[in-house]
């Protein structure tokens, strides 16, 4: 279920479901040549943005699962591409049905848009292509009008023969089960055409007039389409150049980078990132998971009466009410009057919580304690039933993401998932976008996110503009400044440590202020 209607919320439900990484940052999308990593530009989430994202998504998901290899250039790398995004397509919406009305959203918006209307022979062959494949196999109804175009191009350059030839050869497009038989079915459509460089003999008057006439008309971007065979030269220039036409791929990246460029600096720090969330492994280090543990039996009866939220529950009978029970009139024969359904309110621990440690280079003198102060209250919120918690650490590193999970949520937390040493940088507002993220993917009505932190952000408008859109969003926020006092500037529920000894006492102390406040 998506819970969070940004592009943010969007990115992390598709990519859990789709088992790729996506993310939302900078203004430039981009897809990873292997199909692994999808980035959005940052951009606030609109119908049009949000229909783009998802099929952008869904069409690389389906060459990742399903496309082995690269493309030749010119017009044969083309035709595969187009050949190839019907073949995927199709594979895609067998497994994942509910795609099919992303996808066809796509190609109505780019025909509407006149992206897709052929202005070449080029065009007018690989539309044939697309327009047949989305068209008739894939019930795209926008696109069907566009075949007829394409079919009056290549009739005006080559005759209605040629159309049929073309239409014997795509008609096994569903036939087609790899990226090896795309390739060849790509390579008989540009047979076919390297076969009009010896055009069938006529009056060697009449092509010489034909000659004369297409030189004064010119190609018109790789082909003649003005009613006159194209030259055997024309034809060559024809097969070796890159159209880019009926690239989607390219389309929706291009115009969510246009978005994101019209957004103004002042509102963009407002809008929802995803950044790039890892995992690091586990690390045998050294730490008193005595002190830890101890620490944390003495937290856990006490917080069971702070962590408290109101559930609904819908099973609950009464007198009077405005929705009957049906299955409850047969007691008002056994003198049960109680016929009308209610909803009743019960106080339930439904919590999630999420710690941000801080693991930056000025963390190298106090890492341990901050580690196992961590350890600690992870141990005792996952010990409360109704309590779902995540810890994450946030750094920067050279070859990792700068946002790493520890322990996940409904994992049983170890010692030495917290025994990491610090890296270099402070990216903050990446670990504030990740964990409002996660947590409004949680069910829980109740959302609290903790920073332990020592020093300043990187980036500080970026995280002042994290932490107001987050705590918009119904999440409460507290911070720990550890021996700093900048972490005021930021974080209004805040408590400034000045000696390690201080941090579990001091981060016990400020969880509790924040789970007593209702």
């Amino acid at each position: 279920m998506i819970r969070d209607q940004e592009l943010a919320g969007l990115a992390m439900t598709l990519g859990r479901d789709a088992k790729i990484k996506i993310t939302v940052s900078g203004d430039t999308s981009f897809c990873s040549p292997d199909g692994s990593h999808i980035n959005i530009a940052r951009m606030p989430s609109t119908p049009l943005g949000r229909m783009l994202a998802a099929g952008l998504v869904f069409h690389e998901v389906g060459h990742k699962n399903y496309t082995k290899g690269g493309r030749p250039d010119g017009l044969l790398g083309d035709m595969m591409n187009v050949i190839e995004d019907v073949r995927v397509d199709m594979e895609t919406i067998k497994t994942r049905p509910g795609t099919c009305f992303n996808l066809e959203a796509v190609t109505t918006y780019y025909v509407n848009k006149g992206s897709l209307e052929p202005t070449s022979l080029a065009h007018a062959m690989l539309g044939k292509v697309m327009s047949y494949g989305f068209g008739r196999l894939m019930n795209h109804k926008a696109i069907l009008p566009q075949e007829t175009l394409c079919n009056e191009m290549m009739d005006d350059a080559f005759g209605q023969e040629f159309i049929e030839e073309v239409e014997v050869i795509i008609k096994d497009i569903p036939k087609l089960r790899s990226t090896r038989d795309t390739t060849v079915m790509a390579q008989k459509l540009i047979d076919l055409l390297v076969q009009q460089q010896t055009p069938p003999s006529r009056p060697a008057q009449k092509q010489l007039q034909g000659q004369e006439q297409n030189v004064k008309q010119g190609s018109n971007g790789g082909g003649s389409s003005g009613g006159k065979r194209p030259t055997p030269e024309e034809i060559e220039v024809l097969l070796k150049n890159n159209t880019g036409y009926g690239d989607f791929s390219t389309l929706i990246q291009k115009e969510l980078d246009s978005m994101s460029d019209s957004i103004p600096d002042d509102i963009r720090e407002g809008i929802p990132m995803l950044p790039v969330i890892g995992k690091l492994k586990a690390s045998h280090g050294k730490m008193d998971e005595v002190e830890a543990i101890s620490a944390s039996s003495r937290m856990r009866a006490r917080m069971m009466g702070l962590l408290q939220s109101i559930k609904r529950q819908p099973k609950s009978y009464g007198l009077s009410g405005r929705k009957l029970a049906p299955g409850r009139l047969v007691k008002l024969a056994t003198g049960d009057p109680r016929i009308f359904r209610k909803k009743i309110e019960k106080v339930e621990v439904n919590t999630a919580v999420i710690l941000l440690l801080d693991l930056s280079g000025s963390m190298t003198s106090k890492y341990e304690i901050a580690n196992a102060a961590t350890f600690a209250l992870h141990t005792t919120l996952f010990g409360l039933k109704g309590v779902a918690v995540c810890s994450v650490e946030f750094s920067g590193k050279d070859k990792e993401p700068e946002v790493n999970i520890l322990v996940d949520f409904g994992r049983k937390p170890q010692s030495e998932n917290f025994n990491h040493r610090p890296f270099d940088s402070t990216p903050t507002h990446n670990a504030i976008w990740a964990g409002r993220a996660m947590l409004l993917q949680r069910p829980e009505p109740r959302k609290i996110m903790l920073l332990l932190t020592d020093g300043c952000p990187d980036n500080k408008p970026e995280t002042r503009g994290a932490t107001q859109r987050t705590m918009k969003d119904g999440i409460e926020v507290a911070a720990i400044g550890i021996m700093d006092k900048n972490v005021r500037r930021f974080w209004d529920n805040h408590k400034i440590i000045e000696t390690i000894q201080e941090l579990p006492v001091a981060m016990f102390g400020i969880m509790e202020g924040l789970l007593i406040k209702r």
